[in-house]
Parts: structure tokens; sequence; C-alpha cells
């Protein structure tokens, strides 16, 4: 029964996958399949039982699905589509414990995924063929009834134009997005394997001690060298990172800008010391593993260790302060706000060592912790469009931050209603950025706000011929309310430019 619940299942899920997207944009369509198909993967694995990690996930999957409504940014999209993909198996298997492995088992499935699932067995015991066989068989079925077809082609004109006939009827791009409908349902619904959560079931999240009898004298001594030589390496590397932070202190907390692009002390610094921060973070776990967690004189080690951590955590302090500089003074850009996230995440990593260095937790708890602290922040970034929050907050802040024009016309469609700005209010922005800059603002790279200006009514004539002319199934929050605000202020209707602004775009 549940078989043929599987086959109707897929079949009528890949039929619905079709009509939804056939020559249409990601909009309602990708949210109605969604919450269609969740329901059925919860019915089709029953029964079902939710734990704290598949709430989580059903939460964010909903969440997210919303959000490409109301945001439907680019960003959002992927991140929901990420979401469902990783989700699945959290929803199939409920005894998962760990973000990681479920994702694992995603992967897997996804690879599976093109090749039709058979059951092994009948109701009765029997075994039936295996999948693969049945698959190859079946393709061999196709081809030699193809090549039938060709010969009586051949061998009959009419019969042939007939076939040519049906042949030109058919749309490939509606058949081809049928299979691919056909692999999304069989990643969705198939039956997922019990291996990789047996073993997840098996991993303790705390240490235990394994006592060694035999050698027990050589086991000692290299416990006592790998103890010598964590306390000698993290105390020098303590003492050069307290010179660092002291210098961070005072030439970045207190930074005071000299005009320069800042690229140094941003792009290149927040990378290098954020891959410095990780290095560390492998130097601590390197040091505590296997029975060094229990040796009796490893008290200074850890200490070492606890106040290398820390001052890890001002590093990462300090790093997002530079951002902050970065932001100050050039506002905001969707590398600086994803330093920030990533800051984030950099700093549960470093908690998390700490315990599990006072705690005796095992990797799979750092696994454990870290995946889910990396599936919460992508899901939290993907509930903004950071185009809109970009356009408010750099315009906001054209009195003390410097405005690329360029990459503010390059911003996503939503944010159109706040990157339009008229002429008399473009030409005060240049006049607050010549104040507050102490760079030339005209030099040849950057763009002026007349180019800008017939920019965005480009882009807002080709917003206006695209909204217009959507399907309701492409529909979604943001781009209704740009076109909305576009129409009531004006900007809509005024998207016409004489030739002398047509020889300025070029």
């Amino acid at each position: 029964m549940k078989r043929l619940a599987y086959i109707f299942a897929s079949v009528a899920t890949a039929l619905v996958f079709t009509l939804l997207f056939f020559e249409k944009s990601i909009g309602l369509n990708l949210v109605i399949l969604e919450w269609i198909t969740i329901p059925i993967m919860l019915v089709l694995n029953s029964p079902f039982k939710f734990n704290k990690l598949t709430v989580t996930a059903l939460a964010v999957l909903l969440t997210t699905s919303l959000a490409v409504l109301y945001s439907h940014s680019g960003w959002t999209i992927f991140v929901n589509i990420l979401m469902f993909f990783t989700c699945n198996s959290i929803i199939v298997f409920k005894e998962y414990r760990s973000y990681m492995y479920a994702t694992f088992e995603s992967f897997r499935n996804a690879a599976l995924s093109f090749v039709p699932q058979m059951h092994r067995k009948h109701e009765d015991g029997e075994p039936k063929m295996k999948k693969s066989k049945i698959f190859w068989l079946t393709v061999l079925a196709f081809v030699i009834t193809l090549a039938f077809i060709i010969l009586y082609s051949l061998g009959s004109s009419k019969f042939g134009d007939m076939v040519s006939d049906i042949i030109q009827s058919l749309n490939f791009e509606f058949i081809l997005l049928f299979l691919l409908g056909l692999v999304f349902a069989n990643y969705a619904f198939r039956k997922k394997t019990e291996k990789l959560m047996t073993y997840e079931s098996g991993i303790d999240e705390t240490l235990v001690h394994k006592r060694k009898r035999r050698f027990l004298r050589g086991l000692s001594q290299t416990l006592k060298n790998r103890n010598f030589f964590g306390v000698m390496l993290l105390g020098m590397l303590n003492i050069v990172l307290l010179f660092f932070n002291i210098s961070d202190i005072r030439y970045v907390w207190f930074y005071s800008w000299d005009g320069s692009f800042l690229k140094e002390f941003v792009h290149e610094g927040t990378w290098i010391l954020s891959f410095a921060i990780l290095i560390s973070q492998m130097i601590a776990l390197l040091l505590f593993r296997e029975n060094l967690n229990f040796y009796s004189k490893n008290k200074l080690l850890k200490i070492l260790t606890m106040v290398w951590l820390a001052q890890n955590c001002f590093m990462t302090l300090s790093v997002g302060i530079r951002n902050f500089w970065y932001v100050k003074y050039f506002g905001l850009a969707f590398g600086r706000i994803t330093v920030f996230f990533f800051l984030v995440l950099v700093l549960v990593g470093l908690i998390s060592i700490m315990i599990k260095v006072t705690k005796h937790k095992s990797m799979y708890y750092l696994f454990k912790v870290n995946s889910y602290a990396f599936f919460v922040v992508i899901s939290l970034s993907a509930l903004v469009n950071w185009s809109v929050v970009i356009a408010q907050y750099n315009f906001a802040h054209s009195d003390s931050a410097f405005i690329e024009y360029s990459f503010m016309a390059q911003l996503g469609d939503p944010a159109l209603p706040y990157l339009t700005k008229t002429h008399e209010e473009l030409e005060l922005i240049d006049q607050q950025q010549q104040r507050a800059m102490k760079f030339d603002t005209h030099l040849d790279y950057f763009i002026t706000s007349s180019k800008y200006e017939i920019l965005l009514k480009v882009k807002i004539r080709d917003f206006k011929k695209r909204y217009e002319n959507q399907d309701f199934l492409e529909w979604n929050l943001a781009d209704e309310w740009a076109y909305r605000e576009l129409k009531k202020s004006g900007f809509a209707d005024d998207t016409e430019f004489d030739a002398e602004w047509s020889d300025l775009i070029r």
C-alpha cells in the first residue's frame, strides 16, 4: 500500500512541480511546492514524532519559505532551497541529533534520487528484483521500442510523417521539467537508510577515559611530552597575542580615519586574522585529544588554553570593530554583512572549544554545536532583504559615509523605492560627499550621480516590464510593494531620457 502511495505521490508531485515552474520564475510557486511536499513527506514516513532538531528544522524551513515572498532576494531563495535540501533527512528520521549528520544523509539521498526507488520484497515476503535491474530493463525496453519506431518510420512515409508531427508537437522543456520533478519527488519521498543515523546514535558527546595498561610508562611519557610542548607553545603564543591585542586596542578600537580606502586595514586584515583564529582553534583541538584530557598534570596547559581562546575571542571582537569602521566610512555592502555573521560563528566555535576542554567533550559535540549554529545563523541571515537594508542605510548616512553609485545601482529590485532619488536630492548628496570624504569623490573609476540617475531609470523600466507581465505564480510581496511605491512616487512612469543621456550612459 505504501509503495502505491509513494508512486502516486511522486507522479502527482512531479506534475505539480512542472505546472508551477514551467516558463515561470521563482515566487509564490516555490512556497506552494514546499507547503504541499512537507505534509506528504510526513504522511509517507508516519508514524512520526518530533524532537528539538526536527521542530527547529520545520520552523526554519517554513519561515524561510515565507521569507521568499516578503524578501525575495537571491540569497533568501538560495537559503530556503538549501534548508529544504538539508532538512529532508531531519524530517524523515527524527532520531538525528546533529544537523551535520542529517546533511550527510541528504547528500547521499540526493545522489540516489536519479534512480527510481523500488521495494525489494513483496508484502508476503517474496523477494523482488533489485532496483538496478528494474531500472536497466526499463531503459532497454525503451531503446528497443525506439528502434522499432525508427524501422516503421523508414518502412512507411505516412507513419514517419505522423511520428514527426508528434515529435514537433512535444514541448521538450515541459518534458525535461517533468523529469526534474520526478527526481525532486524521488528525493523528497524515498525511504532513507538508517545506517548513518544508527552510527550517530552510538556516538557520545562526552569523552571517556580509555586506560591502556600496556606500555604504561611509555604512554605516560608521551602525555608528559605533549603537555610540556603545549605549555611551551601556548605560553609563547599567549605573549605574542597579548601584544597584538594591545596594539589593536590602540590602533583599531580607537581608530582615526586618515582618508585612505581601508583595503589593507579591513579586506586583507579581516580574512587573514579570521584564518589565524581558525588555526588557533585547531591548535587547541590538537593539543587536547585522547587521554591528554585526563592527564593529572595538565592544569597549567588548560589555563593557558583558556587564556589563548579568550584572547582569540577578543581578537574576534577587534576584527568586528575593523569591519565596523569600514561600514562607518564606506557604508554597508554584502561582504561587510557577511563578515559580521561569520564572526558570530567564530565566537560560537571558540566558546564551544572552551566547553570541550573544561567539560571533556568529544569532537562530535563540537560538530553538533557548530553545525547547529551554522544552521540557525544562515537561516536568520535569509530573513532580511539585505539590498533594502543597504539602500536605506547608505543613503541615510550619505553625510558621513561614501556612496559608491555603481554598487548601489546593482542592488536588487525590492530596494528600488529606496534607491530612486530626484535630481535635486542627488545634487545634495554630492555636496555632502564632497564635505565628508577626505579623498576625491570624482575619480574616474567612480560613476557620477547623473549616470546613476540614468541607470536607475533603466532598472525601473526593466523591473516595471517584468512585473506587469509576470504570472500570478511568480508573485511575491517584495516586488509588489516596490512596484506600488514606485507608482505612488511617480518614478515608475518617469523612465524616459533623451539622446544626451543615452550618450552619457555609454
